[in-house]
């Protein structure tokens, strides 16, 4: 059985309970309890446990303590009750777009809050609002109750093959990488070692001397831990073929995986028992994966360097390589294991220092960086081979510190996809009281309850607003005649069992998110009781009702802010560059202040989120509309923004592990990048023209080709002999991040210009 059946099953059982358990005991308002077991599995996870149900049922409690007293206090006024419930509703529903973690428990309180109003009758209002929070706390506990003992996920299991998969993945990066340049002729060598011996940077014995001491410093781990690495050559031939496209796909690859761990890992980190009793040991196999997929991306360049292939400049190139690839080959035999495998010592890395002594800074950054690299490979993989090996291992003992993890927040205040969609629920709030205040339309409040409910979880979704129409028709079409046919004919409680737990399980086997809500409508417009009263013209009535919902969803998808996929895309483009080029900005500061760190922190988080929602809703452009729009333009796009937001994060870490270093500082101060956040800037705006000026890029190459000539000048007024190893070696670190983020910035520049953007700026029709 697969995941989706279990799911769909767990679901259906729960569903059909919440249904007929309430009826069997003669409670009223089941349906109560069943909508609440469709809302949890719709916008919930797939993993249940008892601190999730907890956590829900204390939501709920609250939304009814709020709800209660706002009914105490403004049941005989109707519009200021109506104002206030409308402005809590709003908080409520903002809070829930903004926390990261189960969406349901601010969900259940924003419900609770709308439904314990009594459609306006101030009379038996708190019975009914006590009524309605029973049978709500009463749906979540069958919900968790189900979810935990049918079907019980295999936790560590699961996540053993998402592992093994991201390490699939970085080995596969690691062993392109290695690659040696395809078929370089004797010629081709020669030519780059004499062009590397004629480069200006020339120097004398002791900087010649200080070269071997850095190069061996750097060999033995002494170099700062920046995280930052080089990224190896590829010859300018290799670099014309379909290699870099591969390269480019393996890098998306490691990516994709290692956020599916990482957010399979977060998920059930707080929760999980499983993980509980060895969560330092996981904590620290979730930290050295991420440690490694950091050091393979700053190595997947795709652009030629100044220095040759690392086999030129790593002593035994190949065979340091055949030891990290043997590294990860053992990691899945490492799950296995029942005994913790010891660290073992493996042969130090090094460079020949005899092709760096005359060689120009950019190669010599490349050779140390990558240097660095290996050597941190090699450690890292060692330890984490022995950190998961003592998993549910029975000896125990790791004997080394393993790092943790970074944390991540709770909550993503200030997104305004977030703040839109509250300001959607609110004006559709007043729109749907509105209209029933002037109209009475059937179902009464219940319009007004359900319209805020869906708009808030509907809101930026990518699909289009006519499926959710299509979906709930489709509804209707199997629960009408179900209420001719096959409902008169029930007579017991386990023929009308089999009829909501087919009904339940093919909407959920079928569909999947919140858009599962609007086929299971249909079974909820037949209206099943203990006592049924057939009548059709209630169906149609309860018909109508949400037809009227399902309209003020789609008029929210265009109203007041769009939510076309050609808007969003232009929208968040600009938002994206703009956040990168405030953080290059900010980067060259030599020191920050409070206020500059809370900004730092604000454009990451934002700059992050907005490539996550560009990359879902670039696939949702219609290119029937948009003839000019290529996908494979834009998901080139994409790939490449999300190669230079790496980098970009990388060289901002790696710039606060530096800040005490004085060749560095000196550096920025003499020397102010404008190049990069020109670029940015300039992306910020879509260009008119789908080709770009030929002479632009070149342009920019040309004033980093002079990179080398500034820095000969730079050099000659430090004495080196003054300054640490380990200062020296930081600054190529340096130097070398820098040259990374520029290549993957024009190589996201590139990728831009292919896009049409203008094109999206028209109507479709």
């Amino acid at each position: 059985m697969s995941d989706k059946f279990k799911f769909a099953f767990r679901v259906a059982v729960s569903l059909t309970f919440a249904y007929l358990f309430p009826m069997a005991m003669g409670w009223s308002n089941p349906s109560t309890a069943a909508t609440t077991v469709m809302l949890i599995a719709s916008t919930g996870s797939r993993r249940e446990s008892l601190a999730k149900g907890t956590l829900r049922v204390l939501g709920t409690l609250l939304g009814g303590f709020i709800g209660l007293v706002l009914v105490g206090m403004f049941a005989q006024d109707r519009m200021l009750y109506l104002l206030v419930v409308s402005l809590v509703v709003t908080v409520v529903f903002y809070i829930r777009s903004a926390y990261l973690n189960d969406p349901t428990l601010f969900m259940l309180t924003g419900v609770t809050t709308l439904i314990m109003y009594h459609g306006g009758d101030a009379q038996g209002a708190f019975l009914y609002g006590i009524e309605r929070i029973y049978m709500t706390v009463f749906g979540v506990v069958v919900y968790t109750l189900i979810g935990i003992f049918l079907f019980p996920p295999r936790v560590e299991q699961n996540l053993h093959q998402m592992a093994d998969a991201l390490a699939a993945a970085q080995k596969a990066l690691f062993d392109a990488i290695c690659q040696p340049p395809e078929s370089p002729s004797s010629e081709t060598v020669s030519h780059m070692a004499d062009k590397s011996q004629s480069a200006e940077f020339q120097t004398d014995k002791s900087r010649s001397t200080d070269t071997e001491r850095i190069v061996s410093d750097a060999g033995s781990g002494s170099a700062p831990q920046t995280q930052t690495q080089a990224q190896p050559h590829i010859s300018p031939e290799a670099d014309k073929n379909a290699s870099h496209t591969d390269l480019m796909a393996l890098t998306q690859a490691m990516f994709a995986a290692q956020k599916a761990f990482d957010t399979r890992y977060q998920t059930l980190n707080a929760d999980c028992s499983e993980i509980s009793a060895y969560k330092t040991e996981w904590d620290g196999a979730q930290a050295l994966f991420s440690q490694i997929t950091d050091l393979l991306a700053m190595a997947a360049r795709q652009h030629p360097r100044a220095g040759g292939h690392p086999e030129h400049y790593i002593r035994d190139f190949s065979a340091r390589c055949e030891e990290i690839t043997a590294l990860f080959a053992s990691l899945p035999e490492a799950w296995e294991s029942k005994e913790v495998y010891p660290l073992v010592a493996l042969e130090p890395i090094e460079c020949d220092g005899d092709v760096l002594k005359q060689a120009s800074h950019l190669y010599r950054g490349e050779a140390i960086t990558l240097n660095y690299l290996l050597g941190q490979l090699q450690e890292k993989l060692c330890q984490l081979r022995t950190c998961i090996s003592s998993i549910d291992s029975v000896t125990g003992g790791l004997g080394l510190d393993l790092p943790t993890p970074a944390a991540t927040p709770d909550f993503r205040w200030w997104d305004a996809e977030n703040a839109k969609t509250s300001i959607k629920v609110l004006l559709t709030y007043w729109l749907a009281a509105a209209f029933w205040i002037n109209f009475n339309p059937p179902g009464g409040y219940n319009v007004v309850i359900y319209s805020a409910l869906l708009v808030s979880l509907l809101s930026y979704m990518p699909i289009h607003p006519v499926l959710l129409l299509i979906l709930f028709t489709l509804g209707f079409a199997f629960s009408v005649p179900s209420y001719v046919f096959i409902l008169p004919q029930l007579t017991i409680g386990s023929e009308l069992a089999v009829f909501i737990f087919l009904y339940t399980f093919i909407g959920f086997y079928l569909l999947k998110g919140p858009v599962t809500i609007f086929f299971l409508l249909g079974m909820f417009t037949i209206g099943i009781n203990n006592t049924m009263v057939y009548n059709f013209n209630i169906t149609i009535t309860i018909v109508t009702m949400f037809y009227l919902i399902t309209f003020t969803v789609i008029l929210s998808h265009y109203l007041p802010f769009t939510s076309r996929p050609e808007a969003l895309m232009l929208i968040f483009r600009e938002r994206f560059f703009r956040h990168c080029y405030r953080l290059f900005r900010l980067m060259q500061k030599p020191k920050l202040t409070i206020r500059d760190r809370i900004l730092r922190r604000w454009h990451r988080v934002t700059m992050q989120a907005t490539l996550g929602k560009m990359k879902v809703w670039s696939q949702k452009v219609p290119t029937k509309s948009f003839p000019d729009i290529d996908q494979q333009d834009m998901a080139a796009f994409i790939a490449a923004c999300e190669v230079f937001q790496h980098h970009l994060l990388m060289l901002d870490r790696g710039k606060s592990k530096l800040s005490d270093n004085e060749i560095v500082l000196n550096a920025q101060k003499k020397h102010r990048d404008q190049i990069l956040p020109a670029v940015a800037k300039s992306l910020m705006a879509a260009p008119e023209k789908r080709d770009p000026p030929p002479h632009e890029s070149e342009d920019l190459r040309q004033d980093y080709h002079e990179l080398e000539h500034r820095l000969d000048q730079y050099f000659e007024h430090i004495v080196l002999e003054k300054h640490s190893s380990k200062d020296i070696a930081g600054f190529y670190f340096f130097l070398n991040l820098k040259k990374n983020l520029f290549e993957s910035l024009m190589l996201c520049k590139r990728a831009h210009d292919q896009v049409p953007w203008s094109a999206l700026r028209m109507t479709r029709f």
